[in-house]
C-alpha cells in the first residue's frame, strides 16, 4: 500500500477507503494533495485486489475545494515564464484535470461519501466519481464563478449528465449554495443520510454489494458506460482549458483572486 502525505488508504475485503487527509484545513486541496489523488488512482487501476473505492474526507468537512494559495501560485507562475504564457497555463490546467480524470479512467468504481462542505474543486472531484452519497446536512457550491473563473476541472462537463441543463447553468452562474437534500432531488446525489455515521454505513454497504459481483464484469460495465460520455467530456475539458489559460492572465481575474486571498488571511 503506497503512502501519501495528504491521503489515507485502508483496504478491507476488496473495498478501499480513500480519505482526504488535511482536516485542519477543511481538506482544502493543495498542490501535493491534488496530484496525489491522480497518483493514487493510477495505482488503484493496476490492483487486482481492489474492487471498489469509497472516497471521503477526514474531519468535519469533505473538502473546501482547491487551496487558494495553490490557485494563486498557478496564476503567478506566468510572471517568470519565458515561453508563451497561454500555453504554459493551458498545460498547468490540463495537468490538473488529469488528476480527476484518473478517477473516471480507473476501471474500479468510486463511491463518494460527502459530509459537510463540498465546494469549488471538491465538486469537480465528486463529479468524476461513479456514485455520490451525502449527509443531509452537507452543502455544495460551484464556487469558481464567484472567484472570477469558470469551473475547469470537470463540474461543467460531467454534471450535465446528472443535473438538468437549466439547473446546472443556474448553479454555475450564481455560485449558489445548495444542500445535500436538494442535490438528491435534482439528481446529483443518489441518496442522503441524516448522520455521517449513517452515510458511511450506507457507502460501505453499497461498496460491498458491488464488490460481491465479479470484478471483471463491473470493470467492463464501467468501461461501457464511459463510452457514452468520454468524448463529450474530453472535448469540454479541452475547451475550458483554453478559455481559462487566457482568462487567468487578465487583471480582473488576478485582482479577484488576490482579494479572496486577503479575505481568507484575515
Amino acid at each position: 500500500m503506497p503512502k501519501f502525505e495528504y491521503l489515507e488508504l485502508t483496504l478491507i475485503n476488496h473495498v478501499l477507503h480513500l480519505q482526504l487527509a488535511r482536516p485542519n484545513k477543511a481538506n482544502a486541496m493543495n498542490r501535493e494533495m491534488w496530484f496525489e489523488i491522480g497518483e493514487a488512482y493510477r495505482w488503484i487501476n493496476n490492483q487486482t485486489n481492489i474492487h471498489v473505492v469509497v472516497l471521503s474526507g477526514k474531519g468535519k468537512q469533505f473538502s473546501s475545494g482547491a487551496d487558494v494559495n495553490f490557485l494563486m501560485s498557478i496564476m503567478e507562475s506566468t510572471e517568470h515564464c519565458i515561453n508563451d504564457k497561454t500555453e504554459h497555463l493551458r498545460a498547468e490546467i490540463t495537468n490538473m484535470q488529469q488528476s480527476f480524470s484518473a478517477i473516471v479512467d480507473c476501471a474500479i468504481p468510486t463511491i463518494a461519501a460527502i459530509h459537510g462542505v463540498c465546494i469549488g474543486g471538491a465538486v469537480d472531484l465528486v463529479s468524476a466519481c461513479d456514485i455520490r452519497l451525502a449527509s443531509s446536512h452537507s452543502y455544495f457550491s460551484i464556487l469558481e464563478t464567484q472567484l472570477g473563473i469558470p469551473a475547469d476541472m470537470g463540474t461543467l462537463q460531467r454534471l450535465h449528465f446528472n443535473l438538468s441543463d437549466g439547473r446546472l447553468r443556474e448553479l454555475a452562474y450564481t455560485s449558489a449554495i445548495f444542500s445535500g437534500r436538494k442535490a438528491k432531488k435534482w439528481g446529483m446525489i443518489n441518496n442522503t443520510y441524516f448522520t455521517r455515521k449513517g452515510l458511511m454505513k450506507a457507502a460501505f454497504s453499497l461498496a460491498n454489494k458491488i464488490a460481491a459481483n465479479p470484478s471483471y464484469a463491473v470493470k467492463a460495465t464501467k468501461r461501457s458506460l464511459n463510452v457514452n460520455t468520454d468524448l463529450i467530456v474530453n472535448n469540454g475539458l479541452n475547451a475550458i482549458a483554453q478559455v481559462n489559460s487566457e482568462l487567468l492572465q487578465t487583471a480582473e481575474a488576478m485582482s479577484t483572486m488576490a482579494e479572496l486571498k486577503r479575505k481568507m488571511q484575515k
